[in-house]
């Protein structure tokens, strides 16, 4: 497990992505040209195809190509033809035309609007004499470092030899009155070009200038350099800096020495990122979990922590429950439990008083959805994919075109006849192939439902896990994605979601085989307050009778304590301490915490951060929460939760509830 570390391993592979990248600089376009319209003609090398686009694009084409001179554009067709040979300083061209004529400039004269066959003098005032033996460049550099100078003229007898050039620096230049003069062919005029902002290197030989140049390109390697750094450290996935990891020794039982010394370095220092970093370390170094030391972040649940309020005018309570039921091979006898359940429910929750509605009746009403799996022999027994009470199913045989909106249209109707739906509860079972079920498949079509009622809760009964790679390590079927393990109905973490917007407890009873236990922790992740728990079939209905009491009743004062673990996705924050400090409403600091551990118990404190550095311990540990005093609450609740017991071996994937139950007399 390397996901927060750096992608490189030291310096001299970042320095060749460095070099890689200062490479392609020279590949970088952005020329000028010079445009001519109206022209029938042009003489030069074609070459190429013709390319289709507009005006732009053709001369971007050129541009890139550095073998082409000038590009040739027919606006009415959208065709542009690419030639060489062409030359700027004196276009020879045939006129009466529609094209269009795009003749490249040389760089030095980009910041100029270029016009051949033009003298300027009597348009403008000189600003220097006639200044003889003076090439292109040398005369366009004298009038752009001069700020009264607006155009530079040129007189070039003899284009091969510089000998006999004139160069006149002039201002008042009025460009919009040049025209091409049959005497003045030899003539060439540089406009300054006012809203030219590029770089404009002036000679080839100056001392200044190659210094400037090489500062510059100093600068940009250092701004490459921090570039690549801060994608390895932040996109890289990297919690641990590079020079940390420099740091790190290569052989193993050494690497695993040095990642336990970072661990408890980090812990003592009670530093979050610290430890993250170390934790990282230790993982890919193979540290056994007994050997990490655990730490914890606290957090309320946000909605049991309300005063009740008694309302003796509520006459009715609501409750929607919903079966979500495994038909595979295996679940024969959960299934007839879950039948039988179905009238003992009933009965039992007309008995529940509810405190905070003295007055209240619980009126219960309930749906189902039957899932099964794509396999052909589940197939062959004719029983569909997912069905739905009430509702209609799915029964096409696996394919990507399928989509999770397949099952979100099931539709499914809630019931009070209890006959009625025991029949349908009573259907045959299909086989399943693989440990995996098409268990998502049903949570999407369970989330599509009307949830209106004033309590909600579905019940999961299954011994499988659902399909996922990343929900268990057993072996998934050949219809499943190689990669993933999933299937076209996607990762269930998108339909458990959606219940819990609207309010639905999820509960999901199970026979304990490892892997749907190790679903249930991973689906913990995303809803800290499902519920999953290993039930005999025969104790269905007392335990589904126990958890929509608990939900009708006065709900305790909860907290959940999480793992301190490596996230699933690289933090993109550009500061990681965004990432691993916890913060919102939920967070709970400045908590007391009682710890009882191999005989010894312990007075810990979370602090602002929302961190509990519980360490590591010979036995598992037991801890009971002390809540701050709370105005509206304290006359309803006790101050301590109930003790909890934790796993003394750190496990990144399980989660702990800490309940703070109602007052004895505050309940009578």
């Amino acid at each position: 497990r390397s996901q927060l570390r750096p992608v490189f391993a030291d310096w001299v592979t970042a320095s060749k992505v460095m070099l890689l990248l200062l490479s392609l600089f020279p590949l970088v376009h952005g020329g000028k040209f010079m445009e001519i319209e109206g022209v029938s003609a042009a003489p030069g090398t074609s070459f190429g195809d013709s390319l289709t686009g507009n005006a732009a694009s053709c001369q971007d084409a050129c541009d890139k190509e550095m073998s082409c001179d000038c590009a040739l554009f027919d606006p009415l067709h959208g065709s542009c033809k690419m030639q060489a040979d062409c030359l700027y300083f004196h276009p020879d061209y045939e006129g009466g035309g529609n094209l269009e004529l795009y003749i490249k400039l040389p760089p030095h004269s980009w910041p100029f609007s270029v016009f051949p066959g033009t003298n300027a003098n009597r348009d403008g005032q000189d600003v220097t004499v006639d200044k003889k033996g003076m090439t292109e460049q040398d005369c366009v550099d004298l009038c752009y470092q001069s700020t009264d100078c607006q155009c530079a003229v040129l007189l070039t007898k003899d284009r091969w030899s510089s000998a006999d050039d004139h160069c006149w620096l002039q201002s008042k230049c009025h460009p919009e009155g040049f025209k091409q003069m049959n005497h003045a062919q030899e003539y060439i005029t540089f406009v300054k070009d006012p809203k030219f902002g590029g770089f404009y290197e002036t000679g080839s030989g100056s001392p200044v200038m190659l210094i400037i140049c090489l500062v510059l390109v100093l600068l940009l390697f250092v701004v490459v350099t921090a570039l690549v750094l801060y994608y390895m450290r932040n996109k890289g996935r990297a919690y641990r800096a590079i020079l940390q990891d420099l740091a790190v020794p290569k052989e193993e039982n050494s690497r695993k020495e040095y990642a336990k010394e970072q661990l408890l370095s980090s812990f003592s220092r009670k530093s979050g990122v610290g430890y993250l970093s170390s934790l990282e370390l230790a993982l890919e170094a193979k540290v056994r979990n007994s050997d990490i030391p655990c730490v914890y972040s606290l957090h309320k649940v946000p909605e049991t922590f309300k005063a009740p309020q008694i309302d003796t005018s509520v006459t009715n309570l609501k409750v929607q429950l919903c079966f979500v039921l495994d038909y595979t091979g295996s679940m024969k006898t959960q299934i007839a439990q879950a039948k039988d359940s179905v009238s003992k429910i009933i009965e039992a929750m007309k008995k529940v008083k509810v405190v905070s509605l003295p007055n209240a009746a619980i009126d219960v009403e309930m749906a189902a959805v039957a899932y099964f799996d794509w396999d052909t022999e589940t197939r062959k027994l004719g029983r569909p994919v997912v069905s739905v009470f009430g509702g209609s199913e799915v029964k096409e045989e696996h394919s990507d075109t399928l989509t999770p909106d397949k099952f979100r249209q099931l539709g499914g109707v809630w019931t009070k006849d209890t006959k009625a739906l025991e029949k349908w509860i009573d259907q045959g079972l299909g086989h399943g192939g693989k440990v995996p079920e098409e268990l998502t498949g049903a949570l999407l079509a369970a989330a599509s439902l009307k949830w209106n009622a004033d309590e909600k809760l579905m019940v999961v009964i299954t011994d499988a896990p659902c399909h996922g790679k990343d929900y268990s390590t057993v072996e998934h079927d050949s219809f499943c994605d190689k990669s993933t393990g999933l299937t076209c109905t996607g990762r269930p973490e998108e339909p458990l979601q959606s219940l819990m917007a609207q309010g639905v407890t999820t509960v999901i009873l199970h026979t304990g085989e490892a892997a749907a236990v190790s679903m249930c922790k991973k689906l913990q992740q995303t809803d800290p307050k499902l519920i999953h728990e290993k039930v005999s079939p025969s104790q269905t209905a007392q335990k589904v009778v126990s958890v929509l009491e608990s939900k009708v009743q006065v709900q305790p004062l909860t907290y959940i304590l999480k793992p301190l673990r490596l996230p699933d996705e690289a933090p993109t924050s550009a500061l990681i301490c965004e990432t691993v400090v916890a913060t919102g409403p939920d967070l709970a600091t400045n908590t007391s915490i009682e710890v009882e551990a191999s005989g010894k118990k312990e007075s810990m404190m979370v602090g602002s951060d929302g961190l509990l550095f519980l360490g590591t311990n010979t036995s598992n540990p037991k801890v009971t929460l002390n809540r701050p005093a709370m105005s509206g609450l304290d006359q309803w609740f006790d101050s301590n939760s109930d003790q909890v017991e934790l796993d003394r071996i750190f496990d990144a994937e399980k989660s702990y509830l800490l309940k703070v139950p109602i007052k004895s007399q505050a309940e009578s």
